[in-house]
């Protein structure tokens, strides 16, 4: 069973966007697969647990739409590089960057990992709305003593965030 292309990825993704649909997202996930972003403590698994994700990311929202800038592709990873403009459940009109990186075997989705700047979004979406796991039932550390949906064997995720060091002072103190 040849596994989800980009394409067929992005046509899911646009039944989540567009209309609310997160059955074609469900359908394409492993029993076992691990879905998760910054905003979630622990992945979410299975096919149930991609509908919980998929529902809360679409419900963030009153419309969103996302463009994809870079796609690359293997036959059991796709990365997609996108900005996504939308409109937040509050009314607000923004965009946000990011990265998804996407995992198949044996024709489902096994692990889907979104990595972007939560905190472009906190000031127009609380970041607990945004949240698909509900953070009083996540466990505080994974196996590794981690925070975050590491899934490395207890390895910490290795995420490269550009720009978001804290700039250098290097004015002398008056």
């Amino acid at each position: 069973m040849a596994s989800p292309s980009a394409q067929e990825f992005v046509a899911a993704l646009r039944r989540v966007e567009e209309e609310g649909d997160v059955e074609a997202m469900a359908a394409v996930a492993a029993d076992d697969a691990r879905l998760a972003n910054p905003t979630d403590r622990t992945p979410h698994r299975g096919p149930d647990g991609a509908r919980r994700f998929w529902g809360a990311y679409r419900k963030s929202f009153e419309s969103i739409r996302s463009h994809f800038h870079a796609v690359l592709e293997s036959d059991t990873r796709i990365m997609l590089e996108w900005t996504s403009d939308c409109r937040t459940a509050a009314g607000v009109n923004t965009a946000y960057d990011g990265v998804s990186v996407v995992e198949t075997q044996g024709g489902k989705i096994v692990r889907f990992n979104a990595y972007f700047d939560p905190m472009a979004l906190s000031a127009h979406v609380p970041l607990s709305a945004m949240a698909s796991a509900p953070l009083a039932d996540a466990p505080p550390q994974d196996e590794g003593g981690v925070r975050g949906p590491s899934d490395r064997g207890g390895q910490p995720d290795q995420q490269a965030h550009a720009g978001t060091s804290a700039p250098t002072n290097t004015q002398p103190n008056a």
